[in-house]
């Protein structure tokens, strides 16, 4: 049952205020642990928000770590409505002259003319030969000449059918299949032997596959179809047109200025993460003091510091491809200076950056640095955040017993203070009576 009592009746006193200014100094131990709850908190936000940036060095790093990435190549034509080349990391740089003296064609064969499209074809088994391979299909009940049509495309790969209307009086449909690809290892026999009772298509060929015929720097070469990857090593040559009569230059390069953009994309990160770093250890940071920052921070320092050991390139820094310290542990960015280098030493400059034949590079020593400190079971981060939530526990649970403690407090204080406005009233009242016995 809730009591009421009124503070200070008989001494005076707002004692309800006192009891409040002294629960304010028995409560100072909870806000104390409040503050450190929060700074607990912000540490564990702002080591998610390091670890983010983290990765994203670590991608910009793996974005250069293989020959594949790093070894970007373009190539150019002189007439590319005729050619167009694409290179990719087994190209080399170098230039060639192309002749197309003929495109690769399919083959195409066409039936005799039907009266219409729902003229029957008969019933019985048809097969396909395409590149060795034999498919068959069957016919059963009424197949009309448009069934044939669809049955091909849905269930024979390699070929595809249509039916052309000539628009003559009788005949004028007439059934055309061709093969899906060009060049003669696409080539294909049909065989219709095995269908009767109806009118058996018979084919005539129009077209026979055939492959492309090319001229690459006085050397015939044939090409099994317009886009051949196997003439020289590393391009695909896409075959769009032909000209016996046409030389067509190819000039294969280094793409400096996309390799350079993937490098610069990895300053931009490495100082994105610095910044933080440099804002956390200020006197406002919340990771200031926290043992993670100069853990991080010291890794991936040293790692783009330091001189490269054991590789297979005379690169060893990164102060030699245009990437040098400045202040505030900034990088700064040289794309001349970069692309100069890699004009120069493009070998050199790679074994610095990607992981070869034992040459580990410096992108995969940020990979596996970023790996080893965001581990889920021991990296940095784990640790850390694991240290602050159980301070933030232990914390919780400090909070709840002094709760109970200035609940008690205060209850203690209401007796107390009762008890002298109890005893006060009491002595005011024998005061009274002894009053009016003298007077």
């Amino acid at each position: 049952m809730s009591t009421v009592s009124f503070s200070g009746l008989a001494t005076g006193l707002d004692t309800a205020s006192l009891i409040e200014q002294l629960l304010e100094i028995k409560k100072q131990p909870m806000y104390r642990l409040e503050r450190n709850k929060q700074s607990y908190q912000a540490q564990i936000t702002a080591l998610g928000a390091m670890k983010a940036k983290l990765e994203a060095l670590q991608d910009a790093a793996k974005a250069l770590d293989t020959a594949n990435e790093f070894s970007s190549l373009s190539a150019s034509t002189t007439w590319e409505d005729y050619l167009s080349v694409d290179a990719s990391t087994d190209a080399a740089p170098g230039s060639y002259d192309i002749i197309i003296n003929s495109l690769a064609v399919a083959q195409k064969d066409i039936s005799q003319g039907y009266d219409s499209t729902l003229d029957s074809v008969g019933e019985g088994t048809v097969s396909f030969t395409i590149d060795g391979e034999v498919t068959e299909l069957t016919l059963s009940g009424v197949t009309t000449l448009e069934d044939l049509k669809d049955q091909i495309n849905n269930n024979v790969t390699g070929v595809s059918a249509s039916i052309i209307n000539t628009g003559a009086d009788t005949g004028a449909y007439t059934l055309v299949i061709g093969g899906s690809e060009a060049g003669s290892d696409n080539a294909f026999t049909l065989d219709f032997s095995g269908v009767s009772g109806g009118i058996t298509p018979t084919f005539t060929n129009q077209t026979a596959a055939a492959d492309a015929s090319l001229t690459v720097d006085g050397i015939a070469v044939t090409a099994a179809s317009n886009t051949p990857s196997d003439v020289i090593s590393g391009l695909t040559l896409n075959l769009m047109d032909a000209d016996p009569t046409r030389s067509i230059h190819v000039e294969v390069e280094v793409d400096s200025e996309g390799i350079a953009e993937k490098v610069k994309a990895l300053v931009d990160a490495h100082n994105d993460l610095f910044s933080f770093i440099q804002d956390q250890n200020k006197t406002t940071g919340d990771l200031r003091g926290n043992p993670a920052l100069r853990s991080v921070s010291n890794r991936i320092e040293n790692i783009f510091s330091s001189s490269f050991q054991d590789g297979l390139g005379d690169v060893t820094m990164f102060a030699m491809v245009g990437i040098t310290r400045g202040s505030n542990r900034q990088l700064e960015w040289s794309e001349d200076d970069f692309t100069t280098a890699l004009t120069e030493n493009f070998s050199g400059v790679r074994d610095l950056f990607i992981e070869r034949e034992g040459n580990l590079g410096k992108m995969y020593m940020i990979d596996q640095a970023v790996e080893d400190m965001t581990d889920s079971i021991d990296g940095y981060f784990k640790i850390s955040t694991d240290s602050l939530n159980r301070k933030i526990d232990y914390a919780d649970q400090s909070i709840e017993r002094y709760k109970r403690s200035v609940e008690s407090y205060r209850l203690t204080m209401r007796r107390k203070f009762a008890a002298m406005e109890l005893m006060v009233s009491q002595l005011q009242a024998q005061g009274n009576y002894l009053s009016s016995i003298f007077y």
